[in-house]
């Protein structure tokens, strides 16, 4: 599981100053615009979530149960704004854009259809773990949640990049 961490590290993308500028037409029969810099700006917060769960799993490891906390909360702001994105501008343009090809949508719904669960699976796990007490019980099951979430994690990245992320493309392709 660690070893995708590793393999990114050093990789992490920064935003560019243009990000999130139309760049493209729109999804067909609506006005949802392409973004070129989607998939980009996706990337890198794979990188900047996949970042932040190793430093949770060092303070794990380094049993620093009172950083935990706050780490998880920054965790689940950025995992929420990467959802938030994904669902707005990702999701939206894909399910018009692949109408005409039922193969691809189906496949995008089940995409769609899957994070919500897994949404639901990481916030519970957050809550659970980003209050301030820590009992003895609660430390030593934290690590093997915190294993099942990374396993979880890392599996759905590289589904997204490898599978869903290149269904993105300009109107012009969907033709």
């Amino acid at each position: 599981m660690f070893g995708l961490f590793k393999r990114r590290k050093g990789k992490e993308v920064e935003a560019q100053s243009n990000a999130g500028k139309v760049s493209g037409g729109t999804a067909p029969g609506t006005e949802i615009h392409y973004y070129s810099d989607l998939v980009p700006e996706l990337l890198n917060d794979h990188q900047v979530l996949l970042k932040r769960f190793a430093e949770i799993a060092e303070a794990e490891k380094r049993g620093e149960f009172h950083r935990l906390p706050g780490l998880l909360e920054e965790f689940g702001s950025i995992l929420r704004g990467h959802l938030l994105k994904e669902n707005v501008k990702l999701y939206i343009y894909l399910q018009h854009a692949l109408a005409n090809d039922p193969d691809n949508a189906a496949l995008m719904q089940g995409f769609r259809t899957e994070m919500h669960g897994i949404s639901r699976t990481v916030t519970n796990f957050l809550k659970h773990y980003g209050q301030k007490e820590w009992d003895q019980q609660r430390r030593e099951q934290f690590g093997t949640d915190l294993d099942e979430i990374g396993e979880v994690l890392v599996r759905r990245i590289q589904t997204e990049e490898e599978v869903l992320y290149p269904l993105y493309l300009p109107p012009e392709s969907y033709a």
